[in-house]
């Protein structure tokens, strides 16, 4: 990387019916109630431009009292200091120019929440989310391998620090790019743009009155968990989605056999 790279670190907080956040957005329902943006200089690993607006738009539904503990965005706090009408407008071509500084786009979950609600959003106010590279720093970060999950709470302790406004955009974004500073983000830009590939553990069903043949099954199948495969009920497999990159660089040594779903 020739110059000194700008990443724009961006986190939407919204109000919707699914606090998980683990699928994708209900865009019929889904309105954003807060987003934070910070223009981070990756070579002197400092914030130098930085967004943060409470939005208050006009079709949200109300805030649940879960989301108001979770992330301290109230009804009251919404109407109070959140943005309306042509003022979000103005908040998203704040957001556009941001964008257009940057090399590099980064959310945590990014790929699966926050990009998806913010073009969503721009469509509603008959504006287009400008197209840049987004890193998301739930799978395209190298963390050790020890780390039990990824939540940003768990990357924080893990890095030695501790956010003092959890679930706000902008504090959450300041931890996010202070976790991904420790990491090269050039191999964080690789994993970016590599697409993504099933792989599917090989395990075929034992004959249940065969107790060898179980106790042999249920092994393989734990190293199968052990390796953070996933089962899909719908067509009873383990699977993980991976960088194909990693399959290049033969990455993977799972001791069990496996195979790249077609």
């Amino acid at each position: 990387m020739g110059h000194n790279p700008l990443i724009l670190g961006i986190d939407i907080e919204g109000v919707g019916l699914d606090l998980t956040i683990t699928g994708a957005p209900n865009h019929e329902i889904d309105r954003v109630m807060e987003i934070g943006a910070v223009l981070w200089d990756w070579e002197d690993k400092q914030p130098v431009r930085i967004l943060s607006e409470i939005i208050d738009e006009a079709d949200r539904i109300e805030v649940s009292p879960e989301l108001v503990e979770l992330t301290g965005l109230s009804d009251r706090l919404l109407e109070k200091w959140g943005k309306k009408g042509t003022e979000i407008k103005n908040v998203l071509e704040q957001l556009s120019a941001l964008v257009e500084q940057a090399d590099y786009l980064m959310g945590h979950n990014g790929n699966h929440y926050d990009k998806p609600m913010l073009e969503e959003m721009y469509k509603r106010y008959n504006l287009k989310f400008p197209d840049k590279v987004w890193i998301d720093t739930m799978i395209d970060v190298e963390y050790p391998a020890k780390l039990p999950h990824k939540s940003l709470a768990m990357l924080e302790y893990s890095h030695g620090f501790i956010n003092p406004f959890p679930h706000r955009a902008v504090t959450d974004v300041l931890a996010m790019l202070k976790i991904a500073s420790h990491y090269s983000l050039e191999r964080m830009v690789s994993l970016a743009k590599s697409p993504m590939v099933r792989i599917v553990a090989i395990l075929k069903a034992p004959n249940w009155s065969d107790r060898q043949q179980v106790d042999t099954f249920n092994k393989i199948k734990h190293k199968v968990s052990r390796s953070k495969f996933k089962w899909n009920p719908d067509n009873k497999t383990w699977y993980k989605d991976v960088h194909k990159i990693l399959l290049d660089e033969e990455k993977f040594n799972f001791d069990f056999e496996w195979t790249v779903e077609k």
